[in-house]
C-alpha cells in the first residue's frame, strides 16, 4: 500500500508553528539582533511584489482579519516584518498540508491512470522537501542570531521541492495537483520575497582572549 506521502513531515511541524517566536530584539542579547525594521501590510507587499498577481497573493495572505470584516485599523497598523514571513509560512505550510490530503483522495481512485499516480506519488516527494524548508524558515525566526543567516537559503530549498513535483507533473497538465502546485509555488515564492525585508544579524564579537 502506497505510504501517505507528507503526513509525518507536515505533522512534524505543527509544533514548531504553534511555538513560533517573533525576533523582537529584547533581552539580555539584544545588542546582537539586528534591528527588525516594522511597516504596514501594504508598504510590506508594495515593496517585495513586482507583479499584481503577487501583490493580490500577498494581501490576502496577510490581510484575513481585514477580510472577516477587521476595519481599516487593523490593515494600516504597523508590524514587525517577521510576522508577516510568518503568517506567509504558515500559510504555505497549510496549503502543502491540503495538497498533500487532496492526493491520498485520489490515490485510490480507478480513473486514475498507474503512470499518473506514480507521477504524483513522486511529485509529493517534492513537497516533503518543501515542507521540511518551510519548518526551518519558521523556527529561525525564533532566534536573532539565525533569523536571516538560514532564512534565504531555505525558502530556496522549499521552492526547489516545489519545482522538483512540478517538473513530474509536466505530462499530467489536467491533473488537480498541477494547477495545486503552481498555487503552492506561488505561496512559497511570496516567502521567499517578505524575507527580503529581514535584516541580516550583525555577529557576535569573539571573546577577548586571556591574559
Amino acid at each position: 500500500m502506497a505510504k501517505p506521502i507528507g503526513s509525518l513531515a507536515i505533522a512534524a511541524v505543527v509544533p514548531l508553528l504553534a511555538a513560533l517566536c517573533l525576533v523582537s530584539c529584547t533581552g539580555g542579547d539584544a545588542r546582537w539582533c539586528a534591528p527588525v525594521p516594522s511597516m504596514t501590510v501594504e508598504q510590506a507587499c508594495d515593496a517585495v511584489c513586482g507583479t499584481a498577481h503577487m501583490l493580490k497573493l500577498c494581501l490576502r495572505t496577510l490581510q484575513p482579519r481585514a477580510r472577516r470584516g477587521g476595519g481599516e485599523h487593523r490593515r494600516r497598523r504597523d508590524d514587525a516584518v517577521t510576522r508577516y514571513v510568518g503568517a506567509a509560512a504558515r500559510g504555505a505550510l497549510d496549503a502543502y498540508a491540503a495538497t498533500a490530503a487532496a492526493k491520498r483522495g485520489m490515490q485510490y481512485s480507478a480513473a486514475l491512470p498507474a503512470d499518473e499516480r506514480t507521477a504524483h506519488e513522486r511529485c509529493m516527494a517534492g513537497y516533503d522537501l518543501a515542507v521540511r524548508f518551510m519548518g526551518r524558515v519558521a523556527g529561525d525566526l525564533a532566534s536573532c542570531e539565525t533569523a536571516a543567516a538560514r532564512l534565504r537559503d531555505d525558502c530556496d530549498g522549499s521552492l526547489a521541492g516545489m519545482d522538483a513535483c512540478r517538473r513530474k507533473l509536466f505530462g499530467y497538465p489536467a491533473s488537480p495537483l498541477y494547477g495545486r502546485n503552481l498555487a503552492d509555488r506561488n505561496k512559497t515564492m511570496l516567502v521567499g520575497l517578505l524575507s527580503n525585508l529581514v535584516p541580516t544579524p550583525t555577529p557576535s564579537p569573539s571573546p577577548s582572549p586571556e591574559t
